[in-house]
């Protein structure tokens, strides 16, 4: 079974005409999309670091941790996107372990895919972040 599996009959998708921004960078985000249909692209500070077709999802960040949209994503093509709310997301992620392991997956290929850039170019990321829910294990009792 694929993420396209899981929506293709979805009744709430979303047509988006070629060059519609389907949400910007810095936006609050409380949906995320499966592309059924067509092509978007990610870009970060005005650079496409990732395109998705069929089957791609797009904006899963701000459904994990609930920061502002870490991308502007643009259809590239006419598209068919089903948007997936944060109280959807959360029941898949429970009742299909699959749909969970995809997102990870794509997470995963994404941040692989812009190290690659990042050390091909040469360039450094100016800033590191450090995660807000960190634990000092030099200063933790135990």
């Amino acid at each position: 079974m694929t993420t396209i599996d899981l929506f293709q009959h979805a009744p709430d998708s979303v047509i988006f005409a070629a060059g519609h921004v389907i949400f910007r960078e810095g936006e609050p985000g409380d949906v995320m999309y499966v592309v059924l249909e067509g092509e978007v692209e990610i870009v970060v500070q005005g650079r496409v670091i990732d395109t998705t077709g069929p089957g791609g999802i797009v904006g899963e960040m701000a459904l994990i941790d609930a920061r502002p949209r870490s991308a502007t994503v643009r259809a590239t093509t006419i598209c068919k996107l089903v948007p997936v709310s944060q109280r959807r997301f959360t029941f898949l992620v429970q009742q299909t372990p699959f749909f969970a392991l995809q997102v990870m997956q794509v997470m995963s290929e994404r941040l692989r895919r812009l190290l690659a850039q990042e050390h091909q170019s040469g360039a450094m990321p100016s800033e590191v972040e450090q995660p807000a829910h960190t634990i000092d294990m030099a200063h933790h009792p135990g």
